[in-house]
C-alpha cells in the first residue's frame, strides 16, 4: 500500500487536488482569512487548474463547520434545468436516451452563485482579493499536471478546434509541466471579483453562454439564469457507531451513504479484517440495496416529496439489482483554520470537460448534469428542476466535536466511497492517511466488483471481482483530521494534490 501525502500542521490546513491551489488557499489562512475565505481562494484556483473536473462552469457544495456557533451547515450549489429542457427533446437530442454531452447535457451552472454565496455568509476577507491568485494563473499561466494532462488526452477528440487551442495549443497533447493560459476565463473571473455573481448570471458571461447555446440550437432565456439561488440546506445526519456522519440531503445522493452504514451497523460489527470477506459480502448487499432504493426514491425535493424517513427505513431490506453507475469528474477538498471551522467542498462538471460545450468568449466549459435525470420517477427530466447529484462531502464528528472533513471524486461511486472512508475510521481505527491510501472496492455495476490490489479473492459470493491496480480508477480523496495533536492534512496518492499547512 502506498501512503498517501500528508502533512502534520499545528494551526491550519488545506488539502486539494492542486498543489498550487493547495499553496493559495494556505496563504489566504496565514494573511488573517477563516477557512471559508480560504476555501474561496482554492476553489476557484481548482476552477482554473484542474479546469476539467471543477470549473466554473459546474457546480458546488459545501458542508461547512462554524466554530462560533458549533453548527454544521450545508450549502446546495446545484444548478437547474433550463427552462426549455423538456424529457421529449432530451430524448429526440439522445436518440431515445438522455444524452451524456451536447448542449442538452447542460443545466445552469450553480457554482459562482454558490462559492458567493459561502463568502456572503461566512467570508471575512475582500472577495475580490480572494480571486486574485485565480485570475492571475488563468491569465499568466500555471505549469499543468499530470491529471490535467491526462483529462486533456481522454476527451481530446471530443474537444472543439477552439478549446483546444487553449488546453493543446502547440498542436499535441500537452505534457505536464507545459504552461496552459486561460485569458477569456481570467477575464471572466476577475468580472465575477469585482462585481460579485451578478457578473456571471446577468452580465456578459449570461450573455454569451445563452448566445452559444443558441448557435447550437438550444435556448436559454435570461431568467434561467438570474432566477437561479444556491440553497442553505439542513445537513442529513446519521449516528454511526457513535460517530455522527453528516451528509448533503436531497438532490443530492448523500442519503444512500447513509442508508448503506445504517444497514451495516443494524447488522452488527464487522468482526473481521478491513481487507475480508466479510467486508466485501456485507457492504455490496448494504450498497446495492441503497443504490436500488436511490434510483426509485431520491430527487430534486422542490419537485417531489422526498421521504428520507421512509428511504432510511431498513425495514425488509434485502439485496437488489440496482440502476445504472455514472462515472464523473470531479474535485474535492477540506480546509481547516485556527478557530476549529471547517469546509468539505466538492465541485463538478459531471464528465470529464463536462458537456464538451466550450464556450470562447468565456474560456469555459458546461456541465454534463442534465446527464443525471431519468425519464420517470422523482428524478424525471423537467424545467428548472434540479437533477439527481452525485456530489456529496461529510463532516464526521465524535463525541460532540468534529473531527474530520473529508470529500472525494468518484461519480456514482461516491456514497460507496463514503462508506467505506467512515468505517475504515470507525470499525477499524484508521488515522486519516491510513485511510485515504486504503484499498478500495466499488461496485461496478451488475454483479461487478472493481478492487484494488490487497483485496485478493476472485470471487464473492455473487460478485465477479475484476483487480485494479493499487491506484486504480476509484476517486481521488481528500480529509483533514483534528486531533489533540494537532492536524493531519491528507491528498490521495491516486491524484496529483499536495497538502499544505502551517
Amino acid at each position: 500500500m502506498s501512503p498517501s501525502k500528508s502533512i502534520t500542521a499545528e494551526l491550519a490546513a488545506v488539502a486539494s487536488e492542486q498543489p498550487i491551489a493547495s499553496r493559495v488557499g494556505r496563504d489566504v489562512l496565514k494573511n488573517g482569512g477563516n477557512a471559508f475565505d480560504a476555501a474561496v481562494a482554492t476553489s476557484y484556483a481548482l476552477a482554473v487548474t484542474f479546469h476539467p473536473a471543477g470549473g466554473i462552469g459546474g457546480d458546488f457544495f459545501g458542508m461547512f463547520y462554524e466554530a462560533k456557533t458549533g453548527r454544521v451547515r450545508c450549502l446546495n450549489a446545484s444548478g437547474w434545468s433550463p427552462s426549455s429542457l423538456t424529457l421529449d427533446r432530451m430524448l429526440v437530442a439522445g436518440g431515445g436516451a438522455i444524452p451524456r454531452t451536447g448542449p442538452m447535457s447542460c443545466v445552469v451552472p450553480g457554482y459562482v452563485a454558490g462559492v458567493s454565496e459561502m463568502h456572503r455568509e461566512l467570508g471575512t476577507k475582500d472577495f475580490e482579493e480572494l480571486l486574485m491568485p485565480s485570475v492571475e494563473l488563468a491569465t499568466k499561466g500555471f505549469p499543468a499536471e499530470e491529471g490535467l494532462s491526462r483529462s486533456v488526452a481522454g476527451a481530446y477528440t471530443e474537444l472543439s478546434e477552439q478549446a483546444r487551442e487553449v488546453f493543446a495549443p502547440t498542436g499535441r497533447l500537452p505534457l505536464a509541466g507545459e504552461t496552459v493560459r486561460q485569458p477569456a476565463l481570467g477575464r471572466v473571473i476577475s468580472d465575477i471579483s469585482e462585481n460579485g455573481p451578478a457578473a456571471f448570471y446577468s452580465g456578459p458571461a449570461a450573455e454569451s453562454i445563452s448566445s452559444f447555446l443558441g448557435s447550437l440550437g438550444v435556448v436559454w432565456r435570461a431568467d434561467d439564469f438570474t432566477g437561479f439561488k444556491p440553497e442553505w440546506v439542513t445537513p442529513l445526519e446519521l449516528d454511526y457507531r457513535g460517530t455522527t456522519v453528516y451528509e448533503v440531503p436531497p438532490n443530492s445522493m448523500g442519503a444512500t451513504s447513509l442508508l448503506i452504514l445504517k444497514l451495516l451497523s443494524e447488522g452488527g460489527p464487522l468482526e473481521k479484517g478491513p481487507l475480508s470477506k466479510e467486508r466485501i459480502s456485507r457492504t455490496m448487499d448494504a450498497a446495492l440495496f441503497a443504490y436500488a432504493r436511490r434510483d426509485k426514491m431520491l430527487g430534486d425535493p422542490r419537485f417531489s416529496q422526498i421521504d428520507i424517513e421512509g428511504f432510511l427505513s431498513t425495514k425488509g431490506a434485502s439485496p437488489s439489482e440496482a440502476g445504472r453507475v455514472l462515472k464523473g469528474d470531479t474535485t474535492a477538498f477540506s480546509v481547516v483554520d485556527q478557530e476549529g471551522n471547517m469546509v468539505a467542498g466538492i465541485q463538478s462538471l459531471f464528465l470529464h470537460f463536462g458537456s464538451k460545450v466550450f464556450v470562447p468568449e468565456c474560456g469555459i466549459f458546461l456541465n454534463s448534469r442534465a446527464y443525471g435525470f431519468s425519464d420517470s420517477g422523482p428524478n424525471r427530466a423537467e424545467p428548472h428542476k434540479r437533477p439527481l447529484h452525485t456530489l456529496s462531502s461529510m463532516i464526521l464528528e465524535r463525541d460532540g466535536r468534529p473531527y474530520l472533513a473529508i470529500g472525494c471524486s468518484g461519480g456514482d461511486y461516491r456514497p460507496l466511497q463514503h462508506a467505506l472512508f467512515v468505517t475504515n475510521s470507525v470499525d477499524y481505527s484508521m488515522g486519516a492517511q491510513q485511510n485515504v491510501a486504503h484499498p478500495r472496492f466499488l461496485w461496478g455495476g451488475g454483479r461487478t466488483l472493481l478492487a484494488e490490489e490487497g483485496y485478493e479473492l476472485p470471487a464473492v459470493g455473487q460478485y465477479a471481482i475484476e483487480h485494479l491496480p493499487m491506484h486504480g480508477r476509484t476517486g481521488v480523496c481528500q480529509a483533514i483530521e483534528v486531533s489533540a495533536r494537532g492536524l493531519r492534512a491528507v491528498c490521495d496518492v491516486r491524484g496529483d494534490g499536495i497538502p499544505a499547512g502551517f
